[in-house]
C-alpha cells in the first residue's frame, strides 16, 4: 500500500503454513491509511482466510514511525467486531521501537477487547511460537474424545 507521499507503508502477506496473515506496516501513514489497510486485511480475511480458518492476525510495527493511537477506538469498535465475524480470534502486535507507534499498540492491547484481544510480542518468532501453541490447544480441544 502507498501513502500521500508515494511511499510504501504497509506490506500484506498470506502466511499459508502457520495460517496467518501479516501486514507489514513501514515509516508514515495517516489514520485514514491506516484503516484502509486494515480493512484490505478484512477483505482477505473474508475471500482466503475464513474458508482456510485463520485465525491470527499480526502487524509487524518493527519499522513503523506513526502515531496511531488515534484508530484504536475505530479498531475495537467496528473493525474487530467484523474481523470476527470473518472468523478472526486473535490481533498480534510485532512491538515497534519508535516510542509512539509502541505506546499506540500498548494502548490497543489496554484497551481489551473481549472479541478479540490484542497479543504484544517482541518478535515475530515469538508470535509465531504462540499461534503455533493456539493452534495445537483447537487441535486437542477439536479432536474427538474417545470413551473407555
Amino acid at each position: 500500500m502507498i501513502n500521500q507521499a508515494g511511499d510504501v507503508y504497509a506490506i500484506l502477506s498470506d502466511e499459508p503454513t502457520a495460517n496467518y496473515l501479516l501486514m507489514k506496516w513501514i515509516g508514515f501513514c495517516t489514520d485514514e491509511e491506516l484503516m484502509q489497510a486494515t480493512l484490505t486485511m478484512l477483505d482477505w480475511q473474508r475471500t482466503v482466510g475464513q474458508a482456510r480458518g485463520c485465525r491470527f492476525h499480526v502487524h509487524d510495527t518493527k519499522e513503523f514511525d506513526v502515531a496511531w493511537a488515534g484508530s484504536v477506538d475505530w479498531i475495537v469498535n467496528e473493525y474487530f467486531p467484523s474481523a470476527y465475524e470473518a472468523g478472526v480470534r486473535f490481533n498480534i502486535s510485532i512491538l515497534s521501537p519508535d516510542l509512539f507507534s509502541k505506546l499506540s499498540s500498548e494502548a490497543l492491547f489496554e484497551k481489551h477487547s473481549p472479541m478479540i484481544p490484542t497479543r504484544l510480542f517482541e518478535t515475530l518468532s515469538e508470535a509465531e511460537r504462540f499461534i503455533a501453541e493456539q493452534n495445537q490447544l483447537e487441535e486437542s480441544r477439536l479432536r474427538p474424545k474417545h470413551l473407555s
